[in-house]
């Protein structure tokens, strides 16, 4: 079968490849070739994870190729911010189904963060990591907190700043019963909304399930047993990052 691909660089060095098909299942790697030539192995990887969690999936006998469809290069507004990709299939309003899959795969990524992250010694959880944009696992959880309520704020939908909690999993808690609920809404909404030159999609909240897996893959030395994890951040593909992310920190130490 042939999947779709949206390639953008999302900083410096830092290439993602995106097949459309599948909800925040994509690639990594430092260059754009690199990423493409990912992407089947993360496709694989994505049905096996699937799998695992009881949906069923593809015959491991079908074949499986990427086709890049579209491809886009990050670029700095004002104040220094990396706008990164608005893919046109982000403008597809979400579909019923789609929300429901969604919502399954956040519940099973945020399943699965909580367990990679519960037995993380205080002081593991707050060391810095060096080299990386949030500085620590605790930031990196922090990020996977807020980034839904994110979304929804570029919507207008998102409940006042001022109430979020001040502990982390109160903000995990708050912010994901926010999304499950708000998510239905956004079924067949058209709406783009750009600030900073940075585009959002009312549009279904499409950009958001693609990237909140994006946080998924996290394997550390010095997590539980070394396991590998697989977080998701809606197109937010959020808690994808924070596994990620602590993969990042662990291989940089």
């Amino acid at each position: 079968m042939i999947y779709h691909l949206g390639v953008e660089d999302i900083e410096p060095g830092k290439w993602l490849a995106w097949a459309f098909e599948l909800l925040g299942c994509y690639a990594k790697a430092a260059s754009e070739e690199e990423a493409f030539a990912g992407a089947q192995a993360a496709i694989e990887e994505y049905f096996f994870w699937v799998a695992r969690h009881g949906r069923p999936t593809p015959r491991a006998d079908q074949p499986i190729e990427g086709k890049v469809v579209e491809t886009y290069r990050s670029f700095v507004s004002e104040g220094d911010y990396i706008v990164n990709a608005f893919f046109e299939d982000d403008r597809r309003p979400l579909s019923g189904a789609e929300v429901g899959e969604g919502i399954w795969l956040l519940g099973c990524t945020r399943r699965d963060l909580m367990e990679l992250i519960r037995d993380i010694p205080p002081e593991r959880f707050t060391e810095p990591i060096r080299d990386d944009v949030f500085g620590s696992i605790e930031k990196i959880v922090e990020h996977v907190a807020t980034a839904e309520w994110w979304y929804f704020d570029r919507l207008g939908m998102a409940f006042p700043r001022d109430q979020m909690p001040e502990g982390l999993a109160g903000k995990l808690e708050k912010v994901r019963a926010q999304t499950v609920a708000l998510l239905p809404a956004l079924v067949d909404d058209s709406r783009v909304v750009e600030r900073r030159g940075e585009k959002c999609a009312g549009v279904g909240h499409r950009d958001a399930p693609r990237r909140v897996r994006q946080s998924s893959r996290a394997g550390a030395p010095g997590l539980p047993g070394g396991e590998r994890g697989l977080c998701w951040m809606p197109a937010q593909d959020c808690e994808k990052w924070i596994v990620r992310m602590v993969r990042y920190g662990e291989e940089k130490d």
